[in-house]
């Protein structure tokens, strides 16, 4: 699950790019925003569904291709960083999610418990 949250903090970084690094045109600034937001959303959905994030090496990929050919180099760093990190990301998997009930039914009585 800390995979999904380390994705979902790329999302946000993605978003928040232009603005700390101060991209030179409004055409990378609207790409990187919206990348952002697509991978942000794809993150939480994969918190509930963990092969979801296998869906996140698609922006990932993008990401590496249009910073392979982008003309402003601050864009071209962000997206290419971001776009490893997602690829890296998407590749650990998510803890298994076990209900709180099912873990204390097979661990057997305590012994506090089984003790009487």
């Amino acid at each position: 699950m800390p995979a999904r949250w380390g994705s979902f903090a790329v999302g946000v970084a993605l978003m928040l790019a232009p603005l700390v690094l101060g991209y030179a045109s409004a055409g990378a600034i609207l790409h990187d925003v919206a990348a952002g937001m697509l991978v942000a959303i794809g993150a939480l959905a994969a918190l509930e569904w963990p092969r979801a994030r296998f869906a996140l090496a698609a922006p990932a990929l993008w990401l590496v291709q249009s910073g392979r050919g982008s003309r402003d180099g601050r864009a071209a760093a962000a997206e290419l960083a971001a776009g490893a990190l997602l690829l890296a990301l998407a590749l650990v998997p998510s803890g298994r999610r076990v209900p709180r009930g099912a873990a204390l039914e097979r661990s057997g009585p305590s012994p506090a418990r089984g003790a009487l």
